[in-house]
């Protein structure tokens, strides 16, 4: 369920008025309006807030029973998150992190390898410039690779 779409529906539920809310959480109505509209999106501390005006835990609040995520503790991942379906896999693998943190180190003893072997500190570090083009590269081939 939209976020938006789920805080109106708890402050109707509750029989709140939008300026009861918003006095409850010290916030504008205007504010409160837009969390409702969804044109702006509540802060962490604004949920945290709203879910104590409530009485509510976060997940609760957010998700109905069925949306609720279960957290896998094995691969530190969550199940069943609403809207992943559509969005395919989102996050990186253990490797592809060990992959993007390798490649710097390599790169800083390859630097250090022509600094101290072969004095050459100041054209080395032209190697540096080899991180972002990587990370560009990485970024685009896993987009390429999910369409």
């Amino acid at each position: 369920m939209d976020v938006s779409k789920k805080l109106k529906e708890l402050r109707e539920n509750k029989g709140f008025s939008l300026k009861e809310l918003a006095e409850k959480c010290g916030k504008e109505v205007g504010l409160i309006k837009e969390w409702e509209e969804g044109s702006t999106v509540p802060s962490a501390s604004d949920l945290i807030g709203l879910s104590k005006v409530y009485g509510l835990t976060m997940d609760e609040m957010l998700y109905n029973d069925t949306e609720t995520p279960e957290y896998d503790g094995e691969t530190g991942t969550y199940a069943n998150l609403p809207g992943s379906e559509e969005e395919g896999k989102k996050g990186l693998t253990k490797a592809e992190k060990i992959t993007l943190i390798i490649f710097p180190g390599i790169c800083i003893i390859v630097y250090l390898a022509l600094g101290f072997g072969m004095n050459l500190w100041s054209p080395g570090w032209i190697i540096f410039l080899i991180i972002p083009v990587y990370y560009i590269l990485i970024l685009i081939l896993s987009r390429v690779g999910k369409k």
